[in-house]
């Protein structure tokens, strides 16, 4: 289902489905899908430096931004909670 912004544009994302989602990653995923959500608002920071964005875009932008931070806390409590522990190599 797709919904109409202030402007009366189609917003191309249903925002009113949200379901909770759990997935278990290894570091490098995580690493992975912060590096890759980074470069994405980069990419449109580039794009759209001098247009006025859309409620769409803006939306999206919000996603963004507010998905990388939630992925970085969980995985900042989950380093906390579940450390790596090192041992020495015994010769």
């Amino acid at each position: 289902m797709q919904h109409r912004g202030e402007r009366g544009t189609m917003l191309e994302f249903d925002i009113d489905k949200i379901r909770k989602n759990k997935i278990e990653l290894l570091d490098c995923q995580v690493d992975l899908i912060l590096k890759s959500l980074e470069m994405y608002k980069y990419m449109y920071g580039f794009m759209y430096p001098r247009k006025k964005l859309s409620e769409e875009e803006n939306l999206r932008i919000s996603l963004i931004v507010d998905t990388y931070h939630q992925i970085l806390s969980e995985y900042v409590n989950s380093q906390k909670i579940n450390p790596i522990k090192k041992y020495k190599k015994i010769a």
